[in-house]
């Protein structure tokens, strides 16, 4: 359930506490919460009337589309933290305080609800440690698809998307990354920098046959505010999601 959402669970288990007859613990379904939504806190109200349930993922006569039903997608927010914590922000946008690490893993959030909510399995690379690239891309071992999540700086002008395949990628590879580098195309206002091979060590790492690519969805260092910032970066996951959607359905 996201938040903000006006739906209910229609069912929880409930039982006292041993330790206190007056105590009632609520057991809700984990599948209620997606990605950070989690509350600190919650109301329950009870009430006669049973407000209309909340379709939870897997639940019998669930609404969620199941067309990536038995999928895997690995999604890797580039950079992170280096061994003994030192941070690796990426590409940043310094007029805004905004950097690339952030922003990719907010990208990974938005791109794994709306995936999981089509019934795939997707695992976000936790990127906090000194892992070798190789080593972050042999995470993608056996899945579906693995797609490397980054954005672009150069001179604070330059601007558009572009996504890699590695030097030696495969046709499934490439034809990943036009699904991908199609729907960036249909959403953002930006250039198109098209489908590019470079032999990007994450990539290098991940075992065939697993499709492969990495993402630059547009340079963060020369947009203007942030607003349009936030806006891309929507949009942008929203475009990679629907991309590897089409690839893996096609």
């Amino acid at each position: 359930m996201e938040s903000g959402s006006g739906c209910f669970v229609k069912k929880v288990n409930i039982s006292s506490s041993n330790q206190n007859t007056s105590e009632l613990r609520l057991f809700i379904p984990q599948d209620w919460f997606s990605g950070r939504d989690a509350p600190s806190g919650m109301v329950v109200d009870l009430e006669s009337s049973e407000p209309e349930a909340c379709q939870v993922s897997g639940a019998p006569g669930g609404n969620m589309s199941s067309s990536l039903a038995g999928k895997t997608i690995v999604l890797d927010p580039g950079h992170g933290e280096f061994g003994g914590g030192v941070n690796d922000p990426g590409a940043v946008n310094r007029s805004l305080g905004k950097n690339e690490r952030d922003e990719v893993r907010k990208q990974a959030d938005i791109i794994k609800a709306a995936l999981v909510a089509k019934g795939a399995t997707v695992k976000i690379v936790e990127n906090d440690t000194s892992k070798p690239l190789t080593q972050i891309g042999s995470e993608g071992r056996g899945a579906d698809v693995f797609v490397s999540l980054h954005l672009n700086a150069f001179n604070e002008n330059a601007q558009g998307h572009e996504v890699f395949v590695h030097t030696e990628g495969t046709s499934t590879d490439e034809r990943l990354a036009t699904s991908i580098n199609n729907e960036l195309k249909a959403v953002l206002p930006i250039a198109d920098r098209g489908v590019r091979r470079m032999g990007l060590g994450v990539l290098g790492g991940v075992p065939l046959p697993t499709p492969t690519v990495l993402t630059e969805a547009f340079f963060i260092d020369s947009v203007a505010d942030a607003s349009t910032l936030e806006q891309w970066n929507k949009q942008a996951a929203t475009a990679i999601a629907t991309g590897i959607e089409k690839f893996l359905t096609s």
